[in-house]
């Protein structure tokens, strides 16, 4: 931690509230872990050279930013936060919508995440994560004749293999892609068109579960190629 910190000086200039966020940042991500102590309120008004009014701001950006959180009382000051990842899900949904990413755009990332994802759990799933895979399966599958609930466990399909992929910076960017997505679906599957999906669900599943890599990515990516071909704004069904 000292390390991390050791570059941190004092701040001059109009806008040091700012800066003081941008050199906690650059400690953060250069070697800070959560439950790191970063010194109280007055100590960091010393270290930065700064009041403690400018402190309170920064912390205040930092706080909503997920980097920091606050003790209070006698033996209160600042910490690195623990992971949120749920936090950082939402935000990064937010952020997608207000940029105004379109449902294209959404479905382009997914084409390129979900193939990956697929060929890394077919290589380190678990049996506890395969389980749950085949249970979005059989899910789905009691969803006949209720498109929207049929949809709704199809989508919990895609994110079981993501979060079976062992790498959680895919998962969450596709369940956030996901969020994104969801309220502008018109679930409108048939039982024909759903029990196709179950049929590539299935064998996608299957491939995993036997340790194909490679016929996991393929079956992926040509299942959400074509189902984006076919229905593009509705494209997990």
């Amino acid at each position: 931690m000292e390390e991390a910190t050791s570059s941190w000086k004092p701040v001059r200039g109009s806008r040091v509230s700012e800066e003081v966020i941008n050199q906690i940042r650059d400690a953060f991500f250069g070697g800070l872990q959560s439950g790191d102590w970063l010194g109280t309120e007055t100590e960091l008004a010393e270290r930065f050279g700064v009041s403690r009014i400018t402190i309170r701001d920064a912390v205040r950006t930092l706080e909503a930013r997920g980097i920091v959180d606050v003790k209070v009382g006698a033996r209160g000051g600042l910490r690195i936060a623990d992971a949120d990842p749920d936090r950082f899900i939402d935000a990064l949904a937010v952020q997608l919508h207000l940029m105004g990413v379109t449902f294209t755009e959404v479905i382009e990332a997914q084409c390129a995440i979900e193939p990956v994802t697929a060929g890394m759990a077919a290589r380190q799933a678990t049996d506890e994560q395969l389980k749950k895979v085949q249970a979005t399966i059989d899910g789905a599958r009691d969803a006949l004749g209720d498109p929207a609930l049929f949809t709704e466990r199809s989508l919990d399909f895609h994110i079981a293999v993501a979060e079976a992929s062992g790498n959680r910076a895919l998962h969450a960017t596709l369940i956030a892609l996901t969020t994104v997505q969801k309220p502008k679906m018109a679930p409108r599957a048939n039982e024909r068109r759903a029990r196709r999906v179950l049929k590539i669900h299935q064998e996608i599943y299957q491939a995993i579960a036997d340790g194909e890599e490679d016929k996991a990515r393929a079956l992926m990516d040509e299942h959400v190629r074509s189902v984006r071909r076919e229905h593009p704004e509705n494209p997990l069904l």
